[in-house]
């Protein structure tokens, strides 16, 4: 049921409405004229009674900066890992610059786009414009921080979200090592003035694993009876146990009885100097290692994992058996690389070839 009151004020008559029904919160909002006040009345009345999303008050002041904090303080820290919240943060931070302001009963599609069309705009370290899968990564942020406003909160009815169109993304190009990029790296590994690098790195090529895992890795993790190694936390959510191929097992040992702590199981396998703390393996030691093999400066520490599935490919592993290996939910990353070599293209083409 609607009531109207009329109120005057130093700017003049105001024609405050409530809207109350059973079972909601009331509804109320302030008009010059009369009419209006008596059709929104109308419209509101209706609209809950079908079920319709209406903003309260206090819904109506609460903007997208509000969101942001609230999904940055109560929802990002309860997210599994911790690297994907920080890049998510830092996504949802140029969301609360650009449109931060604008009130959540007013976030649209139409208001997202005109933010994804400024954002395209803008250049790159290498002068080109933002690419569509770049712009893809932000809309996912912004609609994490809306799905958390619809399911937790009960501040959205829905996730605009979700109406965008996204960009076409690229498959990409799925780098691995030849026979003899891969032998340069590991002899300049094994020169490097850092041993943790060429542990790092015949371990990475041996279990195809991420390289967060790997700084990860304590002794505990380590089980030489088994000849097996434990990745506890993994990015798709699951532990999983990899099994060790004698050069790999050869390796950590030595890397264990070259640490005056490596019979402590919650020791680090590979150590930074810094008590207590990881090495680093991805970022300047990659980078030197990476340049005295003289390989090329896009080669990153990731495309080892990627070597890895390619040479199980090589040996006969098919798709279900790669995934499993290492660690993918579906077979759609398993089944790119059967797609990058042209080598096993030839492979099965030869093999045809001698059926015809």
């Amino acid at each position: 049921m609607a009531t109207i009151v009329k109120r005057e004020t130093s700017q003049g008559t105001r024609y405050q409405v409530k809207v109350r029904l059973l079972g909601e919160k009331a509804r109320s909002k302030t008009f010059t004229r009369l009419t209006d006040a008596k059709a929104w009345a109308a419209s509101v009345e209706t609209d809950l009674g079908r079920g319709v999303y209406v903003p309260t008050t206090t819904d109506r002041r609460r903007t997208v900066a509000d969101l942001i904090d609230t999904t940055i303080r109560d929802h990002l820290p309860n997210k599994r890992h911790a690297r994907d919240n920080g890049k998510l943060e830092t996504k949802l931070i140029w969301w609360k610059e650009a449109i931060g302001q604008t009130g959540l009963d007013k976030l649209k599609p139409d208001v997202i786009g005109e933010a994804i069309a400024t954002l395209r705009k803008n250049k790159t370290r290498s002068g080109a414009g933002v690419v569509p899968a770049t712009v893809n990564r932000y809309l996912a942020a912004l609609s994490v921080a809306c799905e958390f406003a619809v399911r937790t909160l009960r501040w959205l009815p829905d996730n605009p979200v979700r109406r965008i169109e996204r960009g076409a993304e690229s498959a990409g190009v799925v780098r691995f090592l030849s026979d003899d990029e891969r032998a340069r790296l590991i002899a300049a590994a094994k020169a490097d003035v850092d041993p943790n690098m060429h542990a790092a790195i015949v371990l990475a090529l041996a279990t195809g694993a991420r390289v967060d895992n790997l700084r990860r890795l304590t002794w505990a993790d380590i089980d030489f009876d088994r000849k097996a190694v434990r990745f506890d936390t993994t990015k798709n959510g699951q532990g999983r146990w990899v099994p060790l191929i004698p050069a790999a097992v050869d390796m950590l040992k030595t890397q264990q009885d070259r640490d005056p702590q490596g019979t402590d199981a919650s020791t680090h396998v590979f150590k930074s100097p810094r008590h207590g703390v990881p090495a680093m393996l991805n970022s300047a030691p990659w980078r030197r290692v990476r340049d005295a093999a003289k390989l090329d400066g896009g080669l990153r520490f990731h495309d080892l994992r990627h070597s890895t599935a390619t040479y199980l490919l090589a040996a006969g592993a098919n798709t279900i058996e790669i995934a499993a290996a290492l660690g993918h939910k579906t077979l759609a990353m398993a089944q790119r690389y059967a797609h990058q070599s042209p080598d096993m293209a030839r492979s099965i083409f030869d093999k045809l070839a001698a059926k015809l």
